[in-house]
Order: structure tokens, then sequence, then C-alpha cells
């Protein structure tokens, strides 16, 4: 059965009437705080709630955390990032803010962005999850005014993301992105073929839009990417199941930019983090030929994905 919302909501309504007359100075005293409260027909809460609601101190429920929609890195990238890895909970009349990703520092940097921006002193909690998919890490926001806030749609979330943009991209190419890095034969003299590591980064996404606006935000920074392509029409069938949904994709090819990508953007995910950076400081130092020889001894590609098989040099 879901909670009745109602007694919540009329608490806030006080809670809102409170702070208002004391950020406007017209009243301060508690007692007369009430009579305010209850000449507006507003529920009146007890005399130390009150209280500490004149110092801020609280709201009325967790779910109610104090959030203002100040533009800041940790606001954009919570909002790209659970905008590419979360999803909303109100079944049971709470409003969440929920992210499941494979990355514990994903999952650390998502939680420490949600406290900052929420004024907590400590960051929300990273829960592990181990399943027969194997691990998991989940974080749950609970806050009644950001939950309304980041499910705006896009064009009303831009003013508060567009100030910050390498936040808003470091969150959404880490929830959906990746360094793409392959080994590939090129002829050389003599119709010799010669290998070479080739470095990108890419992210792919169903919105269009959305898709468009990470690629505005890259053109702002002084970025090349190439035109939002399609990756994967509707109804095409892969190993796994038949996408219901067209993909999209948009990519930085030049190495210069993936390189300045990799130092001032990055990946929240450790892992990803580690092979964009590992992998162009191989083909800086080596070249790419002898950069695809070494990549070869410290990785083996496993069902699609790069795995290390060594110790790092």
């Amino acid at each position: 059965m879901k909670r009745d919302p109602a007694p919540t909501l009329e608490r806030v309504k006080a809670y809102e009437m409170v702070r208002r007359l004391v950020e406007e100075g017209t009243e301060r005293r508690p007692a007369a705080l009430g009579a305010r409260l209850k000449e507006a027909g507003l529920v009146v809460p007890s005399r130390m709630t009150i209280v500490r609601w004149i110092q801020d101190a609280t709201s009325p429920a967790s779910s109610l955390r104090r959030f203002d929609p100040v533009p800041s890195e940790e606001l954009s990238f919570f909002v790209a990032a659970w905008t590419g890895d979360g999803w909303a909970d109100d079944s049971d009349g709470g409003k969440r803010l929920l992210l499941k990703v494979r990355s514990r520092t994903f999952a650390e940097e998502f939680a420490r962005s949600a406290s900052v921006i929420l004024r907590k002193t400590t960051p929300y909690r990273v829960r592990v999850v181990t399943g027969r998919n194997g691990t998991w890490y989940v974080v749950k926001v609970t806050s009644l005014r950001l939950y309304d806030f980041v499910t705006q749609p896009l064009p009303a979330l831009r003013a508060f993301t567009s100030p910050h943009p390498v936040g808003f991209l470091r969150g959404f190419f880490t929830a959906e992105g990746c360094p793409i890095i392959s080994v590939s034969s090129s002829p050389t003299k003599g119709s010799i073929s010669r290998e070479r590591l080739d470095v990108t980064v890419a992210v792919s996404n169903c919105d269009l839009e959305l898709l468009e606006y990470s690629r505005d935000l890259l053109l702002h920074l002084g970025f090349h990417p190439g035109n939002s392509r399609l990756n994967m029409a509707k109804g095409k069938r892969t190993n796994l199941s038949v996408a219901t949904k067209s993909n999209y994709l948009v990519t930085l090819a030049r190495s210069a930019d993936v390189a300045v990508f990799a130092e001032r953007v990055g990946f929240a995910d450790a892992e990803k983090n580690a092979k964009l950076r590992e992998s162009l400081r191989l083909v800086d130092t080596l070249g790419p030929s002898r950069a695809a020889e070494r990549w070869k001894e410290l990785y083996t590609k496993v069902a699609g994905k790069w795995a290390r098989n060594c110790s790092p040099a």
C-alpha cells in the first residue's frame, strides 16, 4: 500500500512559511511563528521543531533535505550520472533517486556529489550487492526537492549544468561512454602489415537530444567531436536481445582531443580511467606500433573487453 504523502507535504508548507518569515527578518519568535501558522490554516508543530526550523537545523523529513539548485561541478556531475545510469523510485509514496553501477569509484563520486549539493556532512552510503550477475554498487538518495528538480525535462536543466560542462561530461561519459582501445593492422612498404594502437573516446545513448547536448558541451570546451550517428537501429538483434530503441554515438577521435579529455574530464570509473591513461602513455612514449605490442603483453581481450593479464609496468 502506498504511503499517504499528505501529512509530510502539509509540514513542508509550514516549514517553508517559517523559513520565509525568518529569512525575510519578519519573525523569529517560536510562539509567534506558531500563531502565524495557525492563522494560515497550516500544521503547527511542537515548539522545539519550530526552533530547529528557525535555526535551519532540520527539515520536516530526511526526504525534504534543503536543496537549492545552484550551478556547480557536483550538480552537473550528479544530473549527468543519474540521467545516464540512474532511475527514479516513488513506489511507496516516497521519492528516491538511485544509481546501480559496476564501478565502486563511480558510485562513491555520485554519493559525494549528492552529499555536497544536499549539504550533508558525510557522503551517502554506497551499498554493495552481490549476486549471480556479479557485484554492483548502489546509492540511494532520498530528497523530494532534488527528485523534482532532476526529473525535469533536459531543457529545464541546461541553465544549471551548462556553466559547469566538465562535471556534466565526466558524469555522462562515465555512465554512457568508454575509451575505445583497438589494435589494428595497416600495410607498410612491401605490403607488410604492422599493428598499431589506436585510442578514442565514445559515448552512446538512445536519447539523441541528450547526446547532442553533450556534443555541444564538448564543442564549447574546444574539442572536435564527430557528428552524432546511428549506432544501432531499433529492432536490430544482438547475441543477447533485440534493440527496443535506436542508439546513437558521438566519438572523439583526434589524438590531441583524447589526451586533453583524459586530463581535463576523465572518467569517475577507475578502470576506464586507468585504461585510457595507460594506452595514451604507451602511444606517447613508444609510438603506435610498439605500443600495440606492449598493450598485448599487458592486456588480453576477453568477450570483447580488454582485461589486464599482468601487473602494471
